[in-house]
């Protein structure tokens, strides 16, 4: 499947009308500028999620107990590490700065268990994103949580596909 890898000229992010009444005025800012805030920071909410998926699936793709499992891992890993550059990327051209993170780190006993977690995370993700995305109607931002939302559904799909047939 090819996606179109969104391209950031530096501009600021537009407000979606209907998201304004979700907004209070902060500190005398605007509107725009409490949406444009509420966009950054989601932007570095993805940067970690992104981050802390990639750590995650590394370590359990090395659990993995077969080739389909390793396939589906590694086809989520990769989208995952995409993710993270243009969600970086992004937050770069809004901010003027890298996102600076931590990771938070997965703990999961065994293979089955990180699965699920794998797949409740993408669940977790797949809505996060798809409610950023309703905060403007800047396309950058748009094309950007769109395309990781889709993917975050399809992994979400894929492992829980991969948990119903694992034993346990």
């Amino acid at each position: 499947m090819y996606y179109y890898t969104p391209q950031y000229p530096n501009q600021q992010a537009l407000v979606h009308p209907q998201q304004r009444h979700l907004n209070t005025q902060v500190n005398n800012r605007s509107d725009q500028e409490v949406i444009t805030q509420q966009v950054v920071e989601a932007l570095n909410e993805a940067v970690i999620g992104e981050a802390t998926a990639i750590d995650f699936y590394e370590r359990l793709l090395k659990a993995a107990p077969n080739d389909q499992h390793k396939k589906d891992l590694s086809h989520a890993l990769e989208d995952e590490r995409e993710h993270l550059k243009i969600f970086s990327d992004l937050y770069t051209v809004l901010t003027g700065n890298e996102p600076k993170y931590n990771i938070d780190k997965v703990v999961f006993r065994t293979y089955r268990e990180g699965l699920k977690l794998a797949y409740e995370d993408e669940l977790k993700a797949y809505e996060s994103y798809r409610n950023s995305y309703l905060l403007t109607k800047d396309l950058r931002v748009r094309d950007t949580f769109f395309r990781a939302f889709t993917d975050e559904i399809e992994h979400g799909i894929r492992f829980g596909f991969l948990l119903s047939k694992s034993r346990g």
